[in-house]
């Protein structure tokens, strides 16, 4: 089963407690669902995509599907939060969610390469942090500076978004 989310359309000022997005589930290469939320803190809504090519009972006997498959997935989060310790069930709507998070983390990351001259991450004490070079620097220059330093600019998009995303939550 292979899910991906395209043509997200999401509103940073409608966001209140969930995400405010539309965008269009595509279920293994072929358009399937559009998914929702007004961001005011209910659920996502599933529709049949315009181009999905079965009817009502088709498309949620392949909802049914989707959603068995998420809860035969291990829990995430096992562990992390004191008032979850058994961790969290994998849900159709918690991958929409994530979608939509690394939409919007891609979104920033390629803002800041765009916008600053060289990003990049520097590992100086065990530190790492990320920093916006505004000098007018090249990587080359960058790194005789900083050599342990990772530079996102060098990398490919998903790179340097799993880099920031760890940084930055």
């Amino acid at each position: 089963m292979n899910l991906e989310m395209k043509a997200i359309k999401h509103s940073e000022w409608a966001s209140e407690e969930t995400y405010c997005y539309q965008a269009n589930v595509y279920l293994d290469g072929k358009p399937f669902a559009m998914v929702s939320n007004d961001g005011h803190g209910g659920s996502d809504r599933d529709y049949s995509h315009d181009k999905f090519k079965g009817d009502y009972r088709e498309y949620r006997q392949t909802m049914t599907k989707i959603d068995e498959y998420f809860k035969s997935l291990p829990k995430r989060d096992v562990g992390k939060y004191d008032w979850a310790p058994e961790g969290f069930d994998e849900s159709f709507e918690g991958w929409c969610h994530e979608q939509v998070t690394n939409y919007l983390i891609t979104k920033d990351v390629k803002k800041a390469l765009k916008k600053n001259k060289v990003v990049y991450q520097k590992n100086d004490d065990g530190k790492m942090g990320l920093y916006d070079w505004h000098i007018n620097a090249n990587s080359d220059a960058l790194k005789k500076r900083y050599p342990e330093s990772v530079i996102l600019n060098d990398l490919p998009i998903d790179e340097a978004v799993k880099i920031w995303r760890g940084h930055f939550g």
